[in-house]
């Protein structure tokens, strides 16, 4: 599986090896294998990796800052194919893609 900041495209790649109409397009002759970022939308299409209610880790919490730092989270909504609303435990709410979300650890 992939590094915990690329979480999804780690469930995408799994899902593009076993899923059979993923497996044809990409054996499909076009000189080379399918983009890493359009297998994680068509994944994206028909998944969602992140279930309401669901806790998370967010990168950079609420303002995106650049320290890279994971913090909890839970998951309010999916708002669109790779967007999902977050709630900090301060209440806080902010807007995420698939690359600044990964699934709660407890050892943060």
């Amino acid at each position: 599986m992939a590094t915990d900041a690329n979480y999804v495209a780690g469930l995408a790649l799994s899902w593009a090896r076993t899923d059979p109409l993923e497996q044809w397009v990409n054996a499909a002759p076009r000189g080379g294998n399918t983009p890493l970022e359009e297998t994680v939308s068509e994944y994206l299409g028909s998944h969602n990796p992140f279930a309401d209610g669901s806790r998370v880790e967010v990168l950079g919490g609420l303002h995106r800052d650049a320290a890279a730092v994971w913090v909890p989270a839970t998951i309010v909504e999916r708002t669109a194919v790779d967007e999902w609303t977050v709630e900090f435990d301060d209440g806080d709410q902010a807007w995420r893609d698939h690359h600044e979300l990964r699934p709660y650890s407890q050892a943060l």
